[in-house]
C-alpha cells in the first residue's frame, strides 16, 4: 500500500529536521566545553598535591583494577543462549546463513527456517530455548560458535545454520548436495555431481574423513563433522594405515597383480602394515615419495601402463616365461619361441591377452596375469572392433581382393565397415559369424579355398556408396543382402553397424542399472565411473584398454568431439571433476541423458541433467565417438 504525503507537510518536516540539528550541534559544542574546563580543573587541581600523595593514590587505584579483573575471571559467567528455531527470528538475532541453498530449497517459514525434509528430525529443544545434546549427535552441544569454517557463528553465540540437523544413513537433506561436494574437493569422494541423498557412499566417506580428521568415526555428519569438513583446517584424503573398505582392497589387488603383495590372502580391504611396507616399495622402485600412502600420484601411477613392478621385465629368464610363452602361442598372441627369456616380444604378446580378456594393459607377468594366461577360460587372440596397426591393414587388404570392401577402407583401423565385412566373410565360408578375426577365420582368409563375395557383393563392393546402398535393398538371398551389406557402401552400411554398435552398448549398460559403485572396480556386478565404461565397451565387442577418467582426456583410438551439444547417442563423455586432478566419465544416452556409474547415487543410474543442469556442462572436456 502507498502512503501519499503532501508537499507542505514534507516542507514542514524538513525545516523541523533543520532546527533539530542545529540544536544537537549547540548541544554537542556545549558539552565539549564543559568535558575540556572540567578535566583542565582536575588536572591542576591533581598538580598542586604532593608527589608522595600522588604515587599513593594511583597504587590503590591499580589494587582494585587487579582485583576487579580477579574476580571477573573466577566467578562463573552466564552461558550463551542458542536460539532454537521457533524463537530464532523473535527473541535473538540470527546471521544470514552464508553457505549457498540449492535453487530448488523450499521457500522458508515465518521464523526463517527451511522445511524439515522427510526422515529429517528437528533438534530437542527444551522450554527455555537451548538445543538439548544426546544420542548420536551429542558433538553439536559442544561445537564452538565461531570455530573455523563455521562462518555461521554470530557474535552473540547464536547459530547461522538453521534447519541443520545430524545426517545419517538414506536421509535426505539440501545441506548433503554441500557435504558431497565438500568430500569430493578433498578426495574423500570421486567426482560426480552432488544428490541431496545421504547414501552409504556418502556415510562411509565421512567415517574416513572422522577417521582422519581426530573426529568420532560414526559415519554421522553432525555439526562438528560439518564445521570442520567446510574448514580450511579440513585433511584431504590419502589412503593410508588404518583405512579399510572396498577402494582399499582394489589398491591391494593391484599391487597383488605386480607382485608387491606376494598373497592373495593379505588382499582384505584393511590397510595394514604390510600393505604399508607394499606401498613403500613400490613408491621406491617407481620414484615416487615412499610415505607409505596412496595419493593421486600413486593412484595414478599404479594403474598406469608402464609401472615398475616386481615380477618379470625384459632380459629375465625363467622356466615358467618358458611355460607362458607356449601357451601364448597357442592362445595366437606370440609367435617367437619358447626360450624362457622374457624378450619385448613376449611383454607386448602379454598387452594384447590382456586387453583381450578385460585385465589392466602394463605387460607385467604377474599372478593374475599369469593365472588367466593358463587358465581353461583364457580368450584366444583376436582382431576386433577398435584394433589398428599392421594386422589389421592386412587383412582389409584380403578382404578388398575377395571383393567385401573396397580398398579404400584399408586403413589400418578395424572400423563397422571392416566388422561388417568379416562378419560376411564367415557367413559366406561357413564361420561363426561374430565379426572378429581369430585364428581360424584368419586361416580361412589367407587360405587358397576362401570364397569370395558374391556376384551382388561384387558389383556393390566396386560402385559407388549410393549404388551399393541400392544393391543391398534390391537383394532377396541372405547371402546375397549380408555380402552386399559388407561391402561398405559408405553411408548404408556405415550407419546400420554404427546403429547396431550403439544399441549393443547402450543394451550392456542398462542392464547394470542398480549396480554398486566401488572405487576401482570393473564388473561385472560392481563399477566406479572408468570401469563401467571399460565394462561396457568391452562387451560390446570393441578392443579398448582400461583407462582411468584422466587417462580418457588424452586417448587417440577415437574421434574427439569437442562440444557437449555435438554429442550423440553413444558417444564417451569425459568430465573433469573438483579440480583437474580428478574426473568422471559416462555414456551419453541422447536427449540430455547419460548412464554412469555414480559415487554420489552409490550406483549405476540414468542421469537427465547432461545438457540442462549446471554441472554438467560446466565440468564438461570432451567426448569420444566409438561407433
Amino acid at each position: 500500500m502507498k502512503i501519499r504525503i503532501k508537499k507542505s507537510t514534507a516542507r514542514k518536516f524538513q525545516r523541523a529536521g533543520r532546527q533539530a540539528k542545529k540544536v544537537l550541534r549547540s548541544a554537542a559544542r556545549t558539552a565539549g566545553r564543559g568535558a575540556y574546563y572540567g578535566v583542565r580543573s582536575v588536572s591542576r587541581s591533581l598538580m598542586r598535591l604532593p608527589v608522595k600523595t600522588l604515587w599513593i593514590g594511583l597504587g590503590s587505584l591499580s589494587t582494585v583494577l587487579v582485583l576487579v579483573i580477579i574476580l571477573a575471571l573466577a566467578l562463573p559467567g552466564r552461558k550463551p543462549v542458542v536460539a532454537s528455531a521457533e524463537t530464532a527470528s523473535a527473541e535473538y538475532p540470527v546471521a544470514a546463513n552464508v553457505f549457498e541453498t540449492p535453487l530448488d530449497e523450499p521457500a522458508a517459514n515465518e521464523a526463517g527456517v527451511p522445511p524439515v525434509s522427510d526422515g529429517q528430525q528437528s533438534a530437542p529443544v527444551s522450554s527455555g530455548g537451548e538445543e538439548q545434546p544426546g544420542g548420536a549427535e551429542a558433538e553439536n552441544a559442544a561445537a564452538p560458535q565461531d570455530s573455523p569454517g563455521n562462518p555461521g557463528g554470530a557474535e552473540d553465540g547464536t547459530l547461522a545454520l538453521t534447519g541443520f540437523t545430524a545426517l545419517s544413513d538414506g536421509d535426505e537433506n539440501d545441506y548433503v548436495p554441500e557435504i558431497q561436494a565438500r568430500l569430493m574437493e578433498l578426495g574423500y569422494m570421486d567426482s560426480d555431481e552432488p544428490t541431496r541423498r545421504y547414501g552409504n557412499i556418502t556415510r562411509h566417506a565421512i567415517e574416513t574423513f572422522q577417521a582422519h580428521n581426530t573426529l568420532d568415526s560414526d559415519g554421522v555428519c553432525g555439526l562438528t563433522t560439518y564445521t570442520l569438513l567446510m574448514s580450511d583446517s579440513a585433511k584431504e584424503y590419502v589412503m593410508q594405515l588404518g583405512d579399510s573398505g572396498e577402494a582399499v582392497e582394489s589398491v591391494q589387488q593391484r599391487l597383488y597383480e605386480l607382485g608387491y603383495i606376494t598373497s592373495k590372502s593379505n588382499v582384505t580391504g584393511t590397510f595394514g602394515e604390510k600393505t604399508q611396507a607394499a606401498v613403500m616399495e613400490f613408491q621406491k622402485k617407481n620414484k615416487l615419495s615412499d610415505d607409505g600412502k596412496v595419493g593421486d600420484k600413486t593412484l595414478e601411477t599404479l594403474f598406469s601402463e608402464d609401472p615398475v613392478s616386481k615380477c618379470f621385465s625384459v632380459g629375465d629368464k625363467d622356466e615358467v616365461i618358458a611355460t607362458v610363452q607356449k601357451r601364448l602361442k597357442k592362445l595366437g598372441y606370440f609367435t617367437g619361441s619358447a626360450s624362457g627369456e622374457y624378450t619385448r616380444a613376449t611383454a607386448t604378446a602379454i598387452k594384447k591377452f590382456q586387453s583381450v580378456n578385460g585385465l589392466v594393459v602394463d605387460g607385467t607377468l604377474g599372478p593374475t596375469t599369469k593365472d588367466a594366461i593358463l587358465s581353461s577360460g583364457a580368450q584366444a587372440n583376436v582382431i576386433q572392433l577398435g584394433d589398428k596397426g599392421s594386422d589389421v591393414e592386412k587383412i582389409q587388404k584380403r578382404l578388398a581382393e575377395l571383393n567385401y570392401i573396397r580398398s579404400a577402407n584399408a586403413t589400418g583401423y578395424f572400423g563397422e565397415i571392416t566388422q561388417e565385412a568379416v562378419i560376411a566373410f564367415q557367413k559366406r565360408n561357413s564361420l561363426h559369424a561374430d565379426g572378429k578375426v581369430g585364428t581360424g577365420t584368419y586361416d580361412s582368409l589367407f587360405s587358397s579355398g576362401a570364397k569370395k563375395a558374391s556376384s551382388s557383393s561384387s558389383s556393390s563392393g566396386s560402385s559407388s556408396g549410393s549404388g551399393s546402398s541400392s544393391g543391398s535393398s534390391g537383394s532377396s538371398s541372405s547371402g546375397s543382402s549380408s555380402g552386399s551389406s559388407s561391402s561398405g557402401g559408405s553411408s548404408g552400411s556405415s550407419s546400420s553397424s554404427s546403429g547396431k554398435g550403439v544399441e549393443k552398448l547402450i543394451e550392456i549398460a542398462e542392464s547394470k542399472l542398480g549396480c554398486k559403485y566401488v572405487s576401482g572396480a570393473k564388473g561385472a556386478s560392481t563399477f566406479d565411473c572408468s570401469g563401467f565404461v571399460y565394462y561396457c565397451l568391452r562387451n560390446a565387442g570393441v578392443s579398448v584398454k582400461y583407462m582411468t577418467s584422466i587417462a580418457w582426456r588424452s586417448t587417440g583410438q577415437f574421434k574427439k568431439i569437442t562440444s557437449l551439444r555435438d554429442c550423440v547417442r553413444g558417444d564417451i563423455l569425459v568430465f573433469s571433476g573438483s579440480s583437474m586432478a580428478k574426473g568422471h566419465v559416462g555414456i551419453y544416452l541422447g536427449s540430455g541423458k547419460m548412464i554412469d556409474a555414480s559415487s554420489s547415487a552409490g550406483c549405476v543410474r540414468v542421469t537427465s541433467t547432461v545438457l540442462s543442469g549446471s554441472y554438467w556442462p560446466s565440468h564438461f572436456l570432451m567426448a569420444y565417438r566409438v561407433f
